[in-house]
Protein backbone atom coordinates (compact mmCIF):
# COMPACT_ATOMS: atom_id res chain seq x y z
CA UNK A 1 0.00 0.00 0.00
CA UNK A 2 2.99 2.47 0.51
CA UNK A 3 3.55 2.45 -3.19
CA UNK A 4 0.51 4.29 -3.83
CA UNK A 5 -0.26 5.85 -0.75
CA UNK A 6 0.61 9.56 -1.49
CA UNK A 7 -1.04 9.51 -5.85
CA UNK A 8 -3.97 7.84 -3.84
CA UNK A 9 -3.86 10.39 -0.85
CA UNK A 10 -3.94 13.32 -3.46
CA UNK A 11 -6.53 11.91 -5.87
CA UNK A 12 -8.86 11.90 -2.53
CA UNK A 13 -7.90 15.51 -1.73
CA UNK A 14 -8.80 16.72 -5.37
CA UNK A 15 -12.43 14.97 -4.88
CA UNK A 16 -12.07 12.06 -7.43
CA UNK A 17 -13.32 8.59 -6.29
CA UNK A 18 -10.41 5.87 -6.38
CA UNK A 19 -10.21 1.90 -7.15
CA UNK A 20 -8.24 -0.67 -5.69
CA UNK A 21 -6.91 -3.68 -7.53
CA UNK A 22 -5.32 -6.41 -5.33
CA UNK A 23 -3.61 -8.81 -6.92
CA UNK A 24 -5.12 -12.02 -4.75
CA UNK A 25 -3.81 -15.61 -6.13
CA UNK A 26 -1.10 -15.67 -9.24
CA UNK A 27 0.13 -19.32 -11.24
CA UNK A 28 2.93 -19.75 -13.33
CA UNK A 29 5.28 -16.96 -14.16
CA UNK A 30 3.39 -14.02 -12.93
CA UNK A 31 5.56 -10.94 -12.35
CA UNK A 32 3.10 -9.24 -9.47
CA UNK A 33 3.27 -10.72 -5.70
CA UNK A 34 -0.14 -11.74 -3.94
CA UNK A 35 -0.79 -8.32 -2.35
CA UNK A 36 0.66 -6.02 -5.21
CA UNK A 37 -1.72 -3.00 -5.52
CA UNK A 38 -2.65 -0.96 -8.57
CA UNK A 39 -5.10 2.22 -7.53
CA UNK A 40 -7.17 4.08 -10.35
CA UNK A 41 -8.84 7.26 -9.87
CA UNK A 42 -12.47 7.70 -11.18
CA UNK A 43 -10.31 10.13 -14.22
CA UNK A 44 -8.55 6.85 -15.21
CA UNK A 45 -4.91 8.17 -13.68
CA UNK A 46 -2.84 4.89 -12.21
CA UNK A 47 -0.36 4.08 -9.49
CA UNK A 48 1.13 1.17 -8.50
CA UNK A 49 0.72 -2.45 -10.86
CA UNK A 50 -0.83 -5.77 -11.03
CA UNK A 51 1.39 -7.24 -13.52
CA UNK A 52 4.43 -6.55 -15.52
CA UNK A 53 2.52 -4.20 -18.03
CA UNK A 54 0.67 -7.15 -19.46
CA UNK A 55 -2.83 -6.34 -17.68
CA UNK A 56 -3.00 -3.19 -16.40
CA UNK A 57 -4.98 -1.22 -19.26
CA UNK A 58 -7.90 -3.99 -18.60
CA UNK A 59 -7.59 -4.03 -14.96
CA UNK A 60 -8.03 0.23 -14.87
CA UNK A 61 -11.00 -0.23 -17.24
CA UNK A 62 -12.86 -2.79 -15.14
CA UNK A 63 -11.70 -0.07 -11.70
CA UNK A 64 -13.21 2.69 -13.23
CA UNK A 65 -16.54 0.24 -14.41
CA UNK A 66 -16.28 -0.69 -10.39
CA UNK A 67 -16.41 2.84 -9.25
CA UNK A 68 -19.45 3.41 -11.55
CA UNK A 69 -21.25 0.65 -9.94
CA UNK A 70 -20.81 1.08 -6.88
CA UNK A 71 -19.51 -3.11 -5.94
CA UNK A 72 -16.14 -4.36 -6.53
CA UNK A 73 -15.47 -8.06 -8.30
CA UNK A 74 -12.92 -11.12 -7.98
CA UNK A 75 -11.08 -11.03 -11.60
CA UNK A 76 -9.27 -13.80 -13.30
CA UNK A 77 -7.02 -13.44 -16.23
CA UNK A 78 -5.40 -17.17 -17.24
CA UNK A 79 -3.27 -16.84 -19.82
CA UNK A 80 -5.63 -20.06 -21.85
CA UNK A 81 -8.30 -17.74 -22.29
CA UNK A 82 -9.18 -15.25 -25.21
CA UNK A 83 -9.97 -12.52 -22.42
CA UNK A 84 -6.44 -12.55 -21.35
CA UNK A 85 -5.19 -12.88 -24.65
CA UNK A 86 -7.05 -9.48 -25.26
CA UNK A 87 -5.83 -8.19 -22.37
CA UNK A 88 -1.94 -9.55 -23.02
CA UNK A 89 -1.44 -11.81 -20.68
CA UNK A 90 0.90 -14.04 -23.00
CA UNK A 91 3.71 -15.18 -20.81
CA UNK A 92 2.19 -18.45 -19.40
CA UNK A 93 1.16 -16.80 -15.96
CA UNK A 94 -2.77 -16.53 -14.44
CA UNK A 95 -3.52 -13.63 -11.85
CA UNK A 96 -6.38 -13.35 -10.01
CA UNK A 97 -7.16 -9.58 -9.08
CA UNK A 98 -9.88 -7.95 -6.60
CA UNK A 99 -11.40 -5.11 -7.90
CA UNK A 100 -13.49 -2.59 -6.03
CA UNK A 101 -13.98 1.18 -5.02
CA UNK A 102 -11.87 2.03 -2.06
CA UNK A 103 -13.40 3.80 0.92
CA UNK A 104 -11.54 7.07 1.37
CA UNK A 105 -12.11 6.99 4.82
CA UNK A 106 -10.67 3.33 5.98
CA UNK A 107 -8.20 4.74 3.09
CA UNK A 108 -7.09 7.56 5.39
CA UNK A 109 -6.66 5.46 8.86
CA UNK A 110 -4.73 2.56 7.34
CA UNK A 111 -2.14 4.93 5.68
CA UNK A 112 -2.10 6.68 8.73
CA UNK A 113 -1.01 3.41 10.26
CA UNK A 114 1.43 2.64 7.48
CA UNK A 115 3.03 6.35 8.27
CA UNK A 116 3.45 5.30 11.99
CA UNK A 117 5.16 2.04 10.99
CA UNK A 118 2.15 0.39 12.89
CA UNK A 119 1.09 -3.49 12.21
CA UNK A 120 -2.16 -4.34 10.81
CA UNK A 121 -4.01 -6.58 8.56
CA UNK A 122 -6.36 -5.69 5.34
CA UNK A 123 -8.54 -8.27 5.89
CA UNK A 124 -11.35 -8.69 2.47
CA UNK A 125 -14.42 -10.29 0.93
CA UNK A 126 -13.95 -11.91 -1.93
CA UNK A 127 -17.34 -13.26 -2.43
CA UNK A 128 -20.79 -11.38 -1.22
CA UNK A 129 -20.58 -12.17 2.11
CA UNK A 130 -24.07 -11.24 3.68
CA UNK A 131 -24.51 -7.66 4.20
CA UNK A 132 -20.51 -7.16 2.85
CA UNK A 133 -20.83 -7.40 -1.03
CA UNK A 134 -17.29 -8.27 -2.59
CA UNK A 135 -14.30 -6.15 -2.23
CA UNK A 136 -15.41 -4.42 1.28
CA UNK A 137 -12.54 -4.46 3.65
CA UNK A 138 -11.87 -4.17 7.23
CA UNK A 139 -8.48 -3.59 9.23
CA UNK A 140 -7.41 -4.64 12.76
CA UNK A 141 -5.20 -3.52 14.43
CA UNK A 142 -3.82 -2.62 18.14
CA UNK A 143 -6.00 -0.65 20.48
CA UNK A 144 -4.01 2.13 21.11
CA UNK A 145 -2.34 2.37 17.03
CA UNK A 146 -6.58 2.15 16.18
CA UNK A 147 -7.50 4.28 18.52
CA UNK A 148 -4.84 7.27 18.08
CA UNK A 149 -5.09 6.98 13.63
CA UNK A 150 -8.15 7.40 14.24
CA UNK A 151 -8.36 10.39 16.30
CA UNK A 152 -5.34 12.14 14.32
CA UNK A 153 -7.95 11.28 10.89
CA UNK A 154 -11.10 12.06 11.78
CA UNK A 155 -13.87 9.04 11.71
CA UNK A 156 -14.54 9.52 8.21
CA UNK A 157 -17.50 7.49 9.07
CA UNK A 158 -15.39 4.65 10.02
CA UNK A 159 -16.32 2.87 13.06
CA UNK A 160 -14.00 0.95 15.97
CA UNK A 161 -14.98 -1.87 17.24
CA UNK A 162 -13.31 -3.27 20.42
CA UNK A 163 -12.08 -7.21 20.30
CA UNK A 164 -12.73 -7.87 23.97
CA UNK A 165 -9.15 -9.25 25.78
CA UNK A 166 -7.29 -9.07 23.01
CA UNK A 167 -6.24 -5.95 22.79
CA UNK A 168 -7.66 -5.74 19.19
CA UNK A 169 -9.60 -3.28 17.01
CA UNK A 170 -11.42 -3.70 13.92
CA UNK A 171 -11.97 -0.44 11.57
CA UNK A 172 -14.81 -0.70 8.92
CA UNK A 173 -17.94 0.66 8.08
CA UNK A 174 -21.23 -0.35 9.49
CA UNK A 175 -22.53 -2.82 7.17
CA UNK A 176 -26.15 -2.59 9.03
CA UNK A 177 -27.25 -5.82 10.93
CA UNK A 178 -24.31 -8.09 10.02
CA UNK A 179 -22.00 -5.71 11.45
CA UNK A 180 -21.04 -7.76 14.67
CA UNK A 181 -20.89 -11.28 12.10
CA UNK A 182 -18.35 -9.48 10.13
CA UNK A 183 -16.36 -7.83 13.17
CA UNK A 184 -15.89 -11.69 14.37
CA UNK A 185 -15.19 -12.70 10.67
CA UNK A 186 -12.37 -10.03 10.27
CA UNK A 187 -10.94 -10.89 13.78
CA UNK A 188 -10.94 -14.66 12.53
CA UNK A 189 -9.45 -13.52 9.13
CA UNK A 190 -6.69 -12.13 11.58
CA UNK A 191 -5.66 -15.20 13.45
CA UNK A 192 -5.59 -17.64 10.47
CA UNK A 193 -3.24 -14.79 9.23
CA UNK A 194 -0.68 -15.04 11.92
CA UNK A 195 -0.98 -19.07 11.89
CA UNK A 196 0.99 -18.50 8.33
CA UNK A 197 4.88 -18.27 8.39
CA UNK A 198 6.51 -15.03 8.67
CA UNK A 199 7.05 -14.26 5.09
CA UNK A 200 3.96 -15.43 4.00
CA UNK A 201 2.08 -11.71 3.90
CA UNK A 202 -1.40 -12.08 2.19
CA UNK A 203 -3.13 -15.36 1.40
CA UNK A 204 -6.71 -16.15 0.58
CA UNK A 205 -8.46 -18.05 3.96
CA UNK A 206 -11.76 -19.59 4.51
CA UNK A 207 -14.31 -18.52 7.30
CA UNK A 208 -18.02 -19.37 7.47
CA UNK A 209 -17.79 -20.66 4.21
CA UNK A 210 -16.95 -17.67 2.24
CA UNK A 211 -13.20 -16.98 0.91
CA UNK A 212 -11.31 -13.68 2.27
CA UNK A 213 -8.24 -11.99 1.01
CA UNK A 214 -5.72 -11.18 3.95
CA UNK A 215 -2.69 -8.88 3.48
CA UNK A 216 -0.53 -8.17 6.92
CA UNK A 217 1.56 -4.85 7.26
CA UNK A 218 4.37 -4.87 8.89
CA UNK A 219 6.77 -1.90 10.21
CA UNK A 220 9.28 -1.17 7.31
CA UNK A 221 12.05 -3.53 7.01
CA UNK A 222 15.58 -2.31 8.07
CA UNK A 223 19.13 -2.73 7.33
CA UNK A 224 22.06 -2.02 9.73
CA UNK A 225 25.31 -2.05 8.32
CA UNK A 226 27.83 -2.09 10.65
CA UNK A 227 31.07 -0.54 9.05
CA UNK A 228 30.58 2.47 6.31
CA UNK A 229 32.83 0.46 3.74
CA UNK A 230 32.58 1.03 -0.28
CA UNK A 231 30.26 -1.98 -0.10
CA UNK A 232 28.00 -0.23 2.75
CA UNK A 233 27.26 2.56 0.05
CA UNK A 234 26.21 0.40 -2.75
CA UNK A 235 24.38 -2.06 -0.20
CA UNK A 236 22.52 0.69 1.22
CA UNK A 237 21.35 1.94 -1.87
CA UNK A 238 19.74 -1.25 -2.94
CA UNK A 239 18.04 -1.89 0.26
CA UNK A 240 16.56 1.93 -0.45
CA UNK A 241 15.12 1.13 -3.35
CA UNK A 242 13.70 -2.24 -1.90
CA UNK A 243 11.82 -0.36 0.65
CA UNK A 244 14.22 -0.77 3.51
CA UNK A 245 15.05 1.75 6.53
CA UNK A 246 18.82 1.95 6.46
CA UNK A 247 21.31 2.63 9.07
CA UNK A 248 25.08 2.72 9.26
CA UNK A 249 27.36 1.84 12.15
CA UNK A 250 30.73 2.96 12.88
CA UNK A 251 32.64 4.58 15.69
CA UNK A 252 35.11 5.80 12.94
CA UNK A 253 33.77 8.71 11.97
CA UNK A 254 35.75 8.92 8.85
CA UNK A 255 33.95 6.07 6.95
CA UNK A 256 30.50 7.44 7.95
CA UNK A 257 29.94 10.36 6.90
CA UNK A 258 26.70 12.65 5.72
CA UNK A 259 28.78 12.84 2.28
CA UNK A 260 29.75 9.15 1.56
CA UNK A 261 26.34 8.78 2.76
CA UNK A 262 23.43 11.24 2.06
CA UNK A 263 20.67 8.56 1.29
CA UNK A 264 21.07 6.76 4.85
CA UNK A 265 18.26 7.43 7.48
CA UNK A 266 20.21 7.88 10.02
CA UNK A 267 24.68 7.63 10.79
CA UNK A 268 25.13 6.27 14.29
CA UNK A 269 28.83 7.21 15.42
CA UNK A 270 29.28 4.77 18.48
CA UNK A 271 30.45 1.44 19.02
CA UNK A 272 28.03 -1.31 18.51
CA UNK A 273 27.74 -1.89 22.23
CA UNK A 274 26.92 2.05 22.08
CA UNK A 275 24.69 1.43 18.91
CA UNK A 276 22.48 -1.05 20.23
CA UNK A 277 21.49 0.13 23.05
CA UNK A 278 19.78 3.09 20.74
CA UNK A 279 19.12 1.14 17.71
CA UNK A 280 16.74 -1.14 17.83
CA UNK A 281 17.56 -5.08 16.36
CA UNK A 282 13.68 -6.31 15.64
CA UNK A 283 12.60 -8.81 13.57
CA UNK A 284 11.94 -6.65 10.77
CA UNK A 285 16.14 -6.05 10.94
CA UNK A 286 19.11 -7.35 8.45
CA UNK A 287 22.37 -6.65 10.16
CA UNK A 288 25.61 -7.23 8.47
CA UNK A 289 28.76 -6.59 10.06
CA UNK A 290 31.13 -5.08 6.63
CA UNK A 291 34.49 -3.85 8.70
CA UNK A 292 36.91 -6.87 9.14
CA UNK A 293 37.61 -5.83 12.22
CA UNK A 294 37.25 -8.21 15.01
CA UNK A 295 36.92 -5.39 18.18
CA UNK A 296 33.65 -3.71 15.83
CA UNK A 297 32.47 -6.96 14.07
CA UNK A 298 32.15 -9.19 16.76
CA UNK A 299 30.40 -7.11 19.48
CA UNK A 300 27.98 -6.46 16.28
CA UNK A 301 27.19 -10.08 15.63
CA UNK A 302 27.30 -10.84 19.08
CA UNK A 303 24.26 -8.04 19.58
CA UNK A 304 22.59 -9.58 16.61
CA UNK A 305 22.55 -12.59 18.34
CA UNK A 306 20.62 -11.44 21.09
CA UNK A 307 17.86 -9.99 18.79
CA UNK A 308 15.41 -11.48 16.96
CA UNK A 309 16.89 -10.11 13.41
CA UNK A 310 16.06 -12.09 10.49
CA UNK A 311 19.42 -12.12 9.05
CA UNK A 312 22.77 -11.47 10.28
CA UNK A 313 25.87 -11.64 8.23
CA UNK A 314 29.49 -11.37 7.98
CA UNK A 315 31.90 -10.59 5.66
CA UNK A 316 34.99 -12.33 4.99
CA UNK A 317 37.01 -15.54 3.71
CA UNK A 318 36.36 -18.49 5.32
CA UNK A 319 39.03 -18.38 7.30
CA UNK A 320 38.01 -15.29 8.87
CA UNK A 321 34.46 -17.06 9.60
CA UNK A 322 36.14 -19.52 11.67
CA UNK A 323 37.98 -16.98 13.84
CA UNK A 324 34.91 -15.03 14.51
CA UNK A 325 33.11 -18.10 15.12
CA UNK A 326 35.84 -18.95 17.87
CA UNK A 327 35.66 -15.24 18.93
CA UNK A 328 31.93 -15.76 19.20
CA UNK A 329 32.18 -19.50 21.35
CA UNK A 330 34.30 -18.13 23.53
CA UNK A 331 31.50 -15.69 24.65
CA UNK A 332 29.14 -18.41 25.09
CA UNK A 333 27.44 -18.81 22.15
CA UNK A 334 26.96 -22.11 21.04
CA UNK A 335 26.25 -24.34 17.79
CA UNK A 336 22.91 -23.19 17.24
CA UNK A 337 23.56 -19.36 17.52
CA UNK A 338 26.17 -19.37 15.11
CA UNK A 339 24.29 -21.57 12.65
CA UNK A 340 22.28 -17.85 12.85
CA UNK A 341 24.84 -16.01 10.89
CA UNK A 342 25.98 -16.12 7.32
CA UNK A 343 29.50 -15.78 6.60
CA UNK A 344 30.83 -16.09 4.42
CA UNK A 345 28.30 -13.10 3.77
CA UNK A 346 25.92 -12.97 0.60
CA UNK A 347 25.25 -15.45 -2.24
CA UNK A 348 28.33 -17.12 -4.17
CA UNK A 349 27.87 -14.68 -7.34
CA UNK A 350 31.23 -14.90 -8.53
CA UNK A 351 31.03 -10.71 -8.41
CA UNK A 352 34.32 -8.88 -7.00
CA UNK A 353 33.33 -5.39 -7.30
CA UNK A 354 31.99 -3.97 -4.28
CA UNK A 355 28.82 -2.94 -6.05
CA UNK A 356 28.72 -7.00 -7.04
CA UNK A 357 29.08 -8.09 -3.73
CA UNK A 358 26.76 -5.57 -2.40
CA UNK A 359 24.44 -7.54 -4.89
CA UNK A 360 24.79 -11.13 -3.84
CA UNK A 361 24.72 -10.04 -0.20
CA UNK A 362 21.06 -8.07 -0.83
CA UNK A 363 19.81 -11.23 -2.62
CA UNK A 364 20.75 -13.47 0.32
CA UNK A 365 19.28 -11.18 2.50
CA UNK A 366 15.85 -11.24 0.09
CA UNK A 367 15.77 -15.00 0.04
CA UNK A 368 15.93 -15.14 3.67
CA UNK A 369 13.40 -12.99 3.99
CA UNK A 370 11.17 -14.21 1.79
CA UNK A 371 11.61 -17.64 2.45
CA UNK A 372 13.88 -18.27 -0.79
CA UNK A 373 14.93 -22.19 -1.12
CA UNK A 374 18.43 -21.02 -1.94
CA UNK A 375 21.51 -23.25 -0.90
CA UNK A 376 22.53 -21.14 1.97
CA UNK A 377 26.33 -21.34 3.92
CA UNK A 378 26.33 -20.22 7.63
CA UNK A 379 29.29 -19.29 9.73
CA UNK A 380 28.75 -22.74 11.38
CA UNK A 381 29.03 -25.13 8.66
CA UNK A 382 32.07 -22.81 7.41
CA UNK A 383 33.88 -23.46 11.00
CA UNK A 384 33.16 -27.36 10.76
CA UNK A 385 34.52 -27.13 7.23
CA UNK A 386 38.06 -25.16 8.00
CA UNK A 387 38.13 -27.08 11.01
CA UNK A 388 38.11 -30.71 8.65
CA UNK A 389 40.45 -29.26 6.35
CA UNK A 390 42.89 -27.66 9.00
CA UNK A 391 42.77 -31.70 10.52
CA UNK A 392 43.38 -33.33 7.27
CA UNK A 393 46.42 -31.40 6.50
CA UNK A 394 48.17 -32.01 10.07
CA UNK A 395 47.15 -36.20 8.90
Amino acid sequence: MREVAEDVLRWLSEGEAVALAQVVRTWGSSPRLPGSVMAVSGSGRIAGSVSGGCIEAAVARIAVESLEAGRGSLEEFRASTASARQAGLSCGGSVEVLVSPLDPGLFHVEAELARTECEYVRASVLRDCGDAPTGTSFIVAAETDAEEALDRCGDGGIGLAHVPGEGLCVLMRSCGEATSALEEAAVAVTRKAAERPRFEESGVVEHGGSPWFFVRRSPQPQLVCVGGVHIAIHLCRMAKALGYRTVVVDPRRVFATAERFPFVDELVHAWPQEAFGRVRLTERTALCALTHDPKIDVPALASGLESQAFYLGSLGRPSTQLSRARQLAALGYGESALARVFGPIGLDLKGREPAEIALSIMAEITAVRHGGQIPMSTMEETARREAACSEAALK
